[in-house]
């Protein structure tokens, strides 16, 4: 039987997300999706810790907070973070968090050699990649002039949901797991969810049922409520911030062209053409 309630969270919130993932009876789920996406197989991800579950009232309700996953998985250190509004330098800044997964390991003694490799991944509800179709991208360190790899110990991946242009029945056809993920996380209607709790993928059919249960819960609605007031706020205050930039910017053109002479009539034609 399918879901009755009127509104399914979504999975592109990273509240909801984080919550989803990181629950310990969705281990298998969290499993899986690592696996099929960053292609390791299942049997090899032998202890999969999510080291950050808590969500407390701070983080909901901090603008600026990220609600991404860490997770070990016993050989390598994964950073999963769920990105649906654009940023300037969002690849900069995800070297950055790259880079302090990384380092993060010396901070308890660990010798250089015994260093895991860390692994980031991104998923972004928009484009940053103009340059290919493709919805993965890639990134490691290798020398180009000669075809060498720095270190195995670093990758960075980002997954575009835009660049999705397949349905949810050809992925299921096709089996293509990493797709079918991406269709649950960019997913919205019921009909869709359905579609992908039908797909006979048991670990994606459970992500939507689970999916289910916590759009029913109450508690969980208000998190969510909370989260997406925090969001909606800092979008408000970085629109506030452009706003006042622009009319800073205009105002000292006027005082240079009132200083060089034009009147007034002439610098308002400048402005409105």
């Amino acid at each position: 039987m399918g879901y009755t309630g009127e509104t399914i969270l979504s999975p592109k919130l990273d509240i909801v997300f984080k919550m989803l993932f990181s629950k310990e009876k969705n281990k298998d789920i969290l499993k899986a999706f690592l696996s099929d996406m960053l292609d390791i197989p299942e049997n090899e991800l032998h202890n999969v810790i999510v080291k950050n579950t808590e969500i407390n009232p701070e983080s909901i309700n901090e603008k600026y907070y990220r609600l991404d996953l860490n997770v070990d998985i016993g050989t390598q250190l994964v950073n999963v973070e769920m990105q649906v509004r654009a940023e300037d330098f969002f690849a900069e800044r995800s070297l950055i968090y790259w880079a302090k997964l990384y380092s993060s390991q010396l901070d308890s003694g660990t010798d250089y050699k015994e260093v895991c490799p860390c692994i980031a991944v991104n998923i972004v509800d928009y484009n940053i990649f103009e340059q290919h179709d493709d919805f993965r991208s890639v990134f490691e360190a290798w020398d180009k002039e000669h075809g060498i790899r720095l270190t195995d110990k670093m990758q960075i991946h980002f997954f575009e949901l835009r660049k999705i242009k397949t349905n949810i029945k050809d992925d299921i056809s096709a089996n293509d797991r990493k797709k079918l993920w991406l269709q649950f996380i960019r997913a919205e209607t019921k009909e869709e969810f359905e579609m992908l709790r039908q797909s006979e993928i048991p670990a994606i059919t459970k992500a939507v049922n689970s999916l289910y249960d916590m759009s029913d819960d109450e508690r969980t609605k208000e998190m969510v409520r909370m989260r997406q007031k925090a969001l909606s706020d800092k979008i408000s205050e970085l629109a506030s911030a452009e706003r006042k930039g622009r009319a800073e910017r205009e105002a000292e053109i006027v005082s240079k062209l009132l200083a060089s002479g034009m009147s007034e009539s002439q610098i308002q034609k400048i402005l409105n053409s």
